[in-house]
């Protein structure tokens, strides 16, 4: 029993001092996408070079130059959290104390850098602030917080991206231009922090850092050997250009991180070493430099930035963010008295479908006056002006959303632009936000049969129309592979390496001019990574969604996902290109969502990181009913019969029962019930092995009865 005890012990401090080591995903994340996008190999190593040359230059202009000067950078922090409580305040401008310390080596523990190296502490005279106005010159504290969903947490993929959209749960970022974005929220895989630095591929939006909230600042929510703030000075460190100090080789010294005065090191360093403390790349003393802010130690034992590290990260800031240097992010705004903005037009915008539009703009008080009566004008493309007269009561800082008088258009693209004028009925105090613009289409709607094979280059196609919430890969065209042809439509799931992510492909608004009926085929190719037969696996799914109202809802029909998607039966950990064999037909029955009014179908692939879809040759044709069964309401054919026999109904009577078939000696041949009716409301009878002669079809109904007479003939 003691033994099992000792273990139990041993295996808990193992696992706790395991969870407890630095993990930075910077490195990783970035080494991912170059996985999923080789060409960005390229641009990295141009990016390195870059800075490798000017690097040399920012300390040559140190030598023979003035004092670089003292630059303050607003940022704004977002706190993406379930509890948004979790990060307080304090705990906030702990942070920003002790970036400011760190990065202008006024931290205390400076001194404990050993002699040797103390001549080489650098400066980088770079200070941060909490942002004081908002991207639109507005008062702000500099600090965002969204609520998520109960424990939810955020991967490093793609540098943390699913954090940094309003869109995938997480906080739009500000603009990259004007402020540093930091994202504190709960990161996954026992991840530290994670950077998106500028210049290294990353959508602007994504450009900044994230912290684990439990390691931000000094202060509050922090915990354990990561409480002194260093993890937010290690992510910057990055974001400015730098890299690990062992320059993320696993040893090997074959790769160094390009700065000449760290010594070359092996390996990540955990803990507080004792100084000095040598390894396989650095043998003699005084040995690696552990106490450096870009290795992996204790924030108790992290003190310097090197001079040549400052030279890098100067470079980066006055040459690739260099309009951080001059942005007013720090300097709060003035409010004019009598200020009305319009924050952003919220309809009509992209795809509408019908001609008939209300435009809506969202009003804002940017004054410091209430806002009483404001004039608010619109005009399409060049037309002619429309104006409304708006009254209220709207306090400065507040917003109001209004509708306007409505208009019809005709088939076009338009770009609508509103615009305020006169605010309490005086001179608008700040003319650059009075206006806003959107852009929509109304486009030409299609009559059946529709056909798609995606060969003309435009995509998507002309009418057609896709939704691609989080702005990253969706639907596009193959331009050599398709179903007898040379191009398809494509989602390349493989690189999109994201969970649930919703993307749809739409087709134009379709007036089925009353058609009894409509049917969709078309072709489709696809493969999975992982092995078809695993159980429980989260699979790419492809969906087909019949939509009446320009897709604010949607009725699914058609839903697939792994093995029953699939037309390749193996895993496929390439990138899937099928061949001439690798394509199925597949066909949905539209009738019953449509309603015989105009609709859309939305192509919907929901990723899970297996691989790519193809679809192909979409045919959306309708078929019309034959006029007896419109007529009577149900149809016996072919009658006389040679053996199959079906009952087909035009609606299915809510009081069917069943429907039987008699011999003329009243002996029962065959039954099915009503909820046997499946597609096309046909019921299928097989008289092969009767005699010839006649036979009754009995419909029962819940108190009624109809029979219609029946011939079998050879």
């Amino acid at each position: 029993m003691r033994q099992n005890f000792i273990i139990i012990i041993l295996t808990f401090f193992y696992c706790a001092t395991a969870t407890a080591q630095r993990k930075c995903g910077t490195a990783e994340a970035l080494q991912q996408r170059v996985k999923e996008k080789p060409s960005l190999q390229e641009l990295l190593q141009k990016n390195e070079t870059r800075m490798q040359l000017g690097q040399v230059q920012q300390r040559l202009h140190a030598r023979t130059e003035a004092t670089p000067q003292t630059v303050s950078i607003p940022v704004v922090v977002h706190i993406v959290l379930d509890d948004t409580s979790l990060v307080t305040a304090a705990q906030i401008l702990s942070q920003l104390d002790v970036l400011n310390r760190d990065y202008n080596a006024a931290n205390p523990d400076v001194s404990q850098v050993p002699a040797v190296w103390q001549p080489l502490i650098g400066n980088t005279r770079i200070s941060f602030c909490l942002a004081q106005r908002t991207p639109d010159d507005e008062p702000t504290d500099g600090v965002v917080k969204v609520k998520t969903a109960p424990g939810q947490t955020f991967s490093i993929a793609n540098g943390g991206a699913d954090a940094k959209y309003s869109s995938t749960g997480g906080s739009d970022a500000w603009d990259h231009s004007r402020y540093l974005n930091i994202w504190v929220t709960r990161i996954s895989g026992n991840y530290l922090g994670v950077a998106a630095p500028p210049g290294t591929g990353y959508p602007v939006e994504q450009e900044g850092v994230m912290i684990q909230y439990t390691a931000f600042g000094t202060t509050g929510s922090v915990s354990g050997v990561y409480n002194l703030g260093r993890t937010a000075t290690h992510e910057i460190g990055h974001y400015f250009g730098l890299k690990h100090i062992w320059g993320d080789d696993n040893g090997s010294c074959s790769i160094d991180d390009g700065i000449t005065d760290t010594p070359l090191q092996g390996d990540n360093t955990y803990g507080c070493p004792t100084f000095p403390k040598l390894d396989n790349c650095t043998n003699t003393a005084p040995g690696i430099m552990f106490m450096n802010y870009m290795d992996y130690t204790d924030d108790a034992c992290m003190h310097l930035f090197t001079t040549g590290q400052v030279d890098r990260m100067r470079y980066v800031l006055e040459n690739i963010a260099a309009s951080l240097m001059t942005s007013n992010g720090c300097v709060p705004p003035l409010l004019v008295n009598n200020d009305a903005s319009l924050v952003n037009v919220t309809d009509p915008v992209g795809k509408i479908c019908n001609n008939h539009i209300t435009p809506v703009v969202t009003l804002r008080n940017r004054g410091a006056n209430p806002l009483t009566a404001v004039t608010i004008w619109y005009q399409l493309n060049n037309g002619p002006l429309t104006s409304y007269k708006w009254t209220g009561n709207l306090a400065s800082l507040k917003q109001a959303t209004v509708t306007l008088p409505g208009a019809n258009v005709a088939i076009n693209s338009y770009n609508l632009k509103a615009y305020t004028q006169l605010p309490n009925g005086v001179p608008d105090g700040n003319i650059t936000n009075d206006t806003a613009i959107s852009h929509f289409r109304y486009d030409a709607e299609a009559t059946l049969p529709l056909e798609q094979g995606f060969e003309n280059d435009s995509f998507p196609p002309p009418g057609w129309d896709l939704y691609n919430p989080d702005r990253s890969f969706t639907w596009e065209r193959s331009r050599d592979v398709g179903k007898g042809s040379s191009a398809s439509a494509l989602i390349r799931n493989l690189g999109y390496n994201t969970n649930d992510q919703t993307d749809d492909l739409i087709t134009p608004v379709i007036d089925p001019q009353s058609a009894d009926s409509v049917f969709l085929f078309f072709d489709v190719a696809a493969a999975v990574y992982s092995d078809p037969a695993d159980t429980g696996n989260s699979w790419d799914t492809l969906q087909v969604l019949v939509t009446t109202d320009c897709r604010q809802t949607g009725t699914i029909l058609y839903s697939k996902w792994g093995p029953n998607l699939i037309t390749r039966q193996h895993a496929v950990q390439t990138e899937f290109v099928p061949t001439a064999g690798e394509w199925r037909r597949d066909s949905v029955d539209l009738t019953a969502a449509i309603h015989k009014g105009k609709f859309q179908i939305a192509f919907r692939n929901i990723s899970n990181s297996e691989n790519n879809i193809y679809i192909d040759n979409i045919r959306i044709v309708k078929k019309e009913v034959n006029p007896t069964l419109r007529e009577k309401g149900v149809l016996v054919n072919p009658n006389p019969t040679d053996g199959i026999v079906w009952v087909t109904f035009y609606q299915v009577p809510e009081d069917l029962q069943q429907v039987s078939i008699y011999n003329v000696h009243g002996q029962v041949i065959a039954t099915r019930k009503a909820a046997d009716i499946g597609v096309g409301n046909r019921l299928t009878f097989n008289l092969v092995n009767e005699p010839n002669g006649v036979y009754f079809v009995k419909l029962i109904y819940r108190n009624r009865a109809n029979t219609i007479k029946l011939m079998k003939v050879r």
